[in-house]
């Protein structure tokens, strides 16, 4: 299928229109330069691509290109399909912009010698390693490309924007949901007492369970229940620790963040906090 010219935006970015007629930004070196509406779009030239289905913003990216030189979008693009091609990553369509607006500023006030400290950095790197080693690949993309090494700092900042772009929430959201894991990570280890091994396949699947579990509490979304009176009574038989542990957390998030867990969200805690402590 042939891609014509539906809108030019600027020199290096048209939109054109997808297999299935919806509109698709297109990044490319001159692609709109000299170009009319209705022109046949040259495929070698297109450089990235993506769609904006929002109107808002489309208009927010159309003043991205105005305000905003054409190579730092396109490292913004590189790490975007960085995430996605490595860690598999589902993206809300606000990365296009919330990222390239982040990484134009934080390179701005690296030059000015303005530095911004990432007071959760640490938990950043602990709780969402796959995002912070998206940043840490912006930082390498940034040096390479003009020559700055931007701070672990920023690393951990966008990192943030991914949490927040996976899960589809604001930022302030995404900060409150890494705080939050963070509570119910430090309050269940203090609880049961044991080593944890971090790299180990049951600490990993605690640590998602925390994420989506505070993602939960923080969109104000309930499992629906399964009638789960008999596993609680064989978790309370076999696993006391844990079942006690997580009633303390569930009871925590009620009197902290007013979310009323049910059964069911008792007992996935429960399995996942036996399953951590036999690794």
């Amino acid at each position: 299928m042939k891609m014509v010219i539906k809108q030019i935006l600027n020199t290096n970015a048209v939109i054109s229109n997808d297999e299935n007629g919806q509109d698709v930004l297109l990044l490319g070196s001159g692609l709109g330069f000299k170009s009319r509406n209705g022109d046949v779009i040259d495929q070698e030239r297109v450089e990235k691509q993506f769609i904006l289905k929002d109107k808002n913003h489309k208009s927010q990216f159309r003043e991205i290109l105005d305000t905003v030189p054409q190579e730092y979008i396109m490292v913004a693009e590189d790490v975007i399909d960085y995430a996605v091609q490595i860690y598999d990553m589902t993206l809300n369509e606000t990365i296009h912009i919330s990222l390239v607006d982040h990484i134009y500023h934080a390179v701005e006030n690296f030059k000015q010698g303005f530095a911004v400290p990432n007071s959760i950095l640490h938990d950043i790197i602990r709780f969402y390693p796959d995002e912070y080693k998206v940043g840490q690949k912006m930082l390498d993309l940034i040096e390479a490309k003009f020559d700055y090494r931007l701070s672990n700092d920023e690393a951990g900042f966008v990192a943030m924007h991914f949490v927040t772009a996976r899960h589809n929430q604001i930022s302030g959201n995404a900060k409150k949901m890494i705080v939050m894991v963070s509570e119910l990570n430090d309050l269940i280890l203090s609880e049961l007492k044991f080593q944890v091994k971090e790299d180990s396949l049951p600490y990993y699947r605690y640590m998602t369970h925390l994420k989506f579990f505070a993602q939960r509490v923080m969109t104000n979304y309930y499992y629906k229940e399964h009638g789960g009176a008999r596993m609680l009574e064989e978790l309370l038989r076999n696993y006391p620790d844990e079942y006690h542990c997580s009633q303390k957390v569930c009871k925590y998030i009620e009197d902290k963040y007013h979310y009323k867990a049910g059964h069911d969200e008792l007992i996935y805690l429960a399995v996942h906090l036996s399953q951590l402590k036999n690794s």
